[in-house]
């Protein structure tokens, strides 16, 4: 993800996004709210992020009644075919209880006059919190310079030439907060976010996986002319 080449890919392709998808704006909220949009988000799309965040509002009285939910009442009202629900669901209450024990309240009052490292920290440090949820708040809330990186951006970017199959979240998107002005990262994410959504999860084959591939069976040609050569040699040693 350090090359030239990835970079240059990068830049390539968000243009081209960017001119594709004219998604519409997210609006700012408080930290709390946009936390738990984020985790209905992370892993699935907007569009099912916005219902379920609806859906939830609509059973629940506030956040502070989803916090002390049951999990089963959470996953009843997503539906048990919601992405990951139970993962989902563990994550996101672990988050609003530790925000609870931190600010004995379901807010993030004593974040508001920290510096954007210092909110970044303090989202990551919550237990449960996976980085596309700390980005998102950071970057929606406190308009911070983040990028929201789930495991399905990461696979697409990789066949797109960007990064590793194997690179983490927080490793993308680090890489591309580099090639990303803050001024623009609201945008590249929304972008991002409609691209990846329109797309299906891609396989774990690769062009680099494909080039090694590649690679390995011509090895076996290489093998064979050697053996051929001792043949030869033998040939030679007998008629002497």
């Amino acid at each position: 993800m350090k090359s030239d080449a990835a970079a240059k890919s990068f830049a390539t392709l968000l243009k081209k996004i960017l001119r594709q998808y004219n998604p519409e704006e997210a609006l700012p909220c408080d930290p709390v709210t946009q936390l738990v949009i984020a985790y209905l988000q992370w892993g699935a799309t907007r569009k099912q992020a916005e219902s379920a965040f609806a859906d939830i509002m609509e059973v629940m009285v506030d956040i502070n009644e989803l916090r002390v939910s049951h999990p089963r009442e959470i996953i009843a009202v997503l539906g048990d075919d919601y992405p990951e629900v139970h993962e989902r669901i563990d994550r996101l209450r672990e988050a609003l209880q530790e925000v609870f024990v931190r600010e004995y309240a379901v807010a993030m009052k004593s974040m508001e006059n920290k510096g954007k490292k210092e909110q970044r920290a303090y989202l990551d440090s919550i237990p449960g919190m996976v980085p596309y949820v700390a980005a998102s708040v950071t970057l929606i809330s406190h308009g911070g310079h983040a990028l929201p990186v789930d495991e399905k951006l990461v696979a697409l970017l990789a066949n797109e030439g960007v990064c590793e199959p194997d690179a983490s979240p927080a490793e993308l998107e680090s890489f591309l907060l580099r090639q990303v002005k803050a001024s623009d990262t609201l945008d590249a994410h929304l972008a991002l976010q409609a691209w990846s959504d329109a797309r299906k999860m891609p396989s774990k084959v690769t062009r680099k996986t494909a080039a090694k591939t590649t690679a390995a069976k011509k090895a076996p040609a290489k093998t064979t002319k050697k053996k051929t050569t001792k043949k030869k040699v033998a040939k030679r040693s007998k008629k002497k």
